[in-house]
């Protein structure tokens, strides 16, 4: 009998952390941006929205001293990779300034899930002329 109630609060409990969400890895994910140097991304400056197509938006500031072109953004969320070259048409930024980019998916994402997306920049340092320049980050958080 002492067993019975045992077992029966451990189930009530377990059910209680269920519908609280313990269970769902989601609820731990943070939204952090790592692994950019010449570009900064602002904490909760991207997002992966569902109401617009699943578009993934980003917004940067250059942070590299002197004006870029951005030519391309490739994002990569789980087996999924897209790049962004038309919408961008090499983008101008000089330097402190910010810029917002969407580059849009297919897939449909499930509203709440967490994601990792690495992030790709493609870009030419618009005072040396160089180019070719590419700018790699990850950023982790929450569909919306």
């Amino acid at each position: 009998m002492t067993y019975g109630w045992a077992i029966l609060i451990v189930i009530i409990v377990a059910a209680a952390l269920f519908a609280l969400g313990v269970f769902n890895p989601g609820t731990f994910t943070s939204s952090t941006a790592t692994g950019f140097n010449e570009f900064q991304v602002e904490t909760g400056g991207w997002q992966l929205n569902t109401s617009s197509n699943d578009a993934f938006l980003i917004q940067l500031k250059n942070a590299a001293g002197s004006q870029v072109t951005i030519t391309n953004i490739t994002v990569t969320i789980g087996a999924t990779t897209l790049s962004n070259t038309t919408d961008i048409g090499d983008e101008v930024l000089a330097a402190n300034e910010e810029g917002t980019y969407a580059v849009s998916f297919a897939n449909s994402f499930s509203s709440g899930s967490s994601y990792t997306a690495t992030v790709e920049i493609t870009y030419t340092n618009d005072n040396t002329g160089f180019t070719g320049f590419k700018e790699t980050g990850t950023v982790t958080g929450t569909v919306v």
